[in-house]
């Protein structure tokens, strides 16, 4: 039987999985690949590829992303988070489970051989900007026959398109020279598929809005430097005297002392009577135009890839990003990431592992990374606050005389949603009752009676404290009684009579 769980999970069998087609490998395409300068055109034609499931040429414009300082910035703090958070293998129940685990934890924990974080950040990236993402298992079986070892590697999605005929993604391989198209099927042992989405992952990634977004910073940045050139260069115009023609000795001379003019720092110049010269220069003002493209378009970076636009910091109107304010956002982004990578792994790797070397897959530990809590400090202020406000309801409830009670405090804690405490003991009134002086002798001890009148404790003729003190008044009472009568010596028997 596998561990109890709340959701039922799909117990694999090691016979399930064939070793030996497992182990053979699997070869990337050697392809060389070259990067170009995009057109608007193509870069509509690679995100309709996108939309279709095709991903060569999304993927060499998501590199292109990567040289647009917004984008690049808003992708490398979407990654960083999952490269600082600790990660633990949470065990299956039962001590066989805390064996497994802790095996798992070599190949699969923080500092596992098998998946590096090299590889999470490149499954998160290319799950971010394209929707899904894929990873390759290289089971590796031990000299000894013992174990048989998975190791993780992304697999480039460039090579991978999804067939609407079969309805599943295939890729291209280098087998033999050739590139054949080989199915990728998430859990078989060797693929591993990385999605927060079910129908059309492809469709909900980065990359469909980051393309025109991508498109417009560039090329406002095109013209931005061009209007900063045109701005920056201005021109010297010159006007000759009329009736001299421009080829004229004058004219020549004339040339010459404006182009002076323009190329050095001539301090001196003389123009012919009547010649005029002017300092043309760009006026416009659509660099302002260029620049609110190019600031929308750098916010518009972060809010798709973070939800945010804390990135830009005060640009953006908020504090600079660190992991809290990643976590802010993680609800939408960061936990998004977390809870695919998490169940892509445990499911395409760990549960595979566990059934080949321990017969199935019931007591499969899963690899989890620990979340900071973000709204735990906002929860401390709340309870602050209402703790606060029922104090100040007791105070007030007392300051006007009414009688308080356990109850009552108990129905005032629930009423704030705080922990009702308990009442110290000296508050609570003790029973009044009668006692007749006879009953007050049998309680009370004879220095609690003397201390009621002003008197120090009984003592010794030395000065000890006498232990008869601690005797009820009626015990010492009967004491002395008893102690007078044997001091007394009995009377004297009458005389015989005559």
């Amino acid at each position: 039987m596998g561990a109890r769980s709340k959701k039922a999970r799909k117990i694999r069998r090691a016979g399930e999985f064939d070793l030996a087609s497992l182990t053979s490998p699997i070869v990337l395409p050697r392809v060389n690949q070259h990067a170009y300068s995009w057109s608007l055109e193509e870069i509509r034609a690679a995100r309709d590829d996108q939309m279709r499931g095709h991903f060569y040429q999304p993927a060499r414009m998501a590199e292109g992303f990567r040289t647009d300082s917004a984008i690049f910035t808003a992708l490398t703090n979407r990654l960083a988070p999952l490269r600082c958070l600790p990660v633990a293998m949470k065990a299956a129940r039962g001590a066989r489970g805390d064996v497994i685990a802790a095996e798992a934890d070599g190949l699969f924990g923080q500092t596992g051989v098998g998946i590096t974080s090299d590889t999470i950040a490149d499954a998160e990236g290319c799950l971010a900007v394209h929707g899904v993402a894929f990873a390759l298992n290289s089971p590796i079986p031990r000299e000894d026959g013992s174990r048989v070892d998975w190791f993780t590697q992304t697999w480039p999605i460039e090579w991978v398109r999804w067939d609407p005929i079969t309805r599943g993604f295939v890729t291209r391989a280098d087998v033999d020279g050739g590139l054949p198209e080989v199915p990728i099927v998430h859990g078989d042992g060797r693929w591993v598929i990385f999605q927060q989405h079910e129908l059309e992952p492809w469709k909900h990634g980065a990359l469909l809005s980051l393309a025109l977004v991508w498109a417009r910073h560039a090329f406002a940045g095109q013209d931005w430097a061009k209007g900063s050139q045109a701005h920056g260069n201005a021109k010297v115009i010159g006007e000759l005297p009329t009736g001299i023609p421009i080829k004229s000795p004058e004219g020549e001379a004339f040339l010459v002392l404006l182009r002076a003019m323009w190329e050095s720092d001539l301090p001196v110049g003389i123009r012919p009577a009547g010649a005029k010269t002017e300092f043309v220069t760009n006026g416009s003002t659509n660099w302002q135009v260029w620049k609110e493209l190019m600031d929308n378009a750098e916010k518009a970076a972060a809010r798709i890839l973070l939800g945010t636009d804390g990135i830009l910091g005060s640009q953006g109107g908020a504090p600079g990003v660190d992991i809290s304010e990643l976590m802010g956002v993680a609800t939408t982004r960061i936990q998004g990431d977390v809870g695919a990578i998490e169940r892509g792994i445990l499911t395409g790797v760990i549960e595979p592992w566990t059934a080949v070397n321990f017969g199935d897959s019931s007591l499969a530990p899963s690899r989890q990374y620990l979340m900071p809590d973000p709204d735990e400090e906002a929860r401390h202020d709340a309870l602050a606050k209402r703790q606060k406000a029922f104090l100040e309801s007791i105070e007030q409830i007392k300051s006007i005389g009414f009688d308080l009670t356990q109850e009552l405090v108990d129905s005032i804690a629930e009423s704030y949603g705080v922990q009702p405490p308990a009442l110290p003991a000296a508050s609570k009134k003790a029973p009044s009752i009668a006692l007749a002086p006879i009953d007050i002798a049998r309680v009370v001890k004879v220095n609690e009676a003397r201390a009621s009148a002003g008197l120090d404790a009984l003592t010794l003729p030395g000065g000890a404290l006498d232990p008869d003190g601690m005797l009820t008044v009626e015990e010492y009472s009967e004491k002395k009684k008893a102690a007078a009568a044997q001091a007394t010596p009995p009377p004297a028997a009458a005389p015989p009579a005559p």
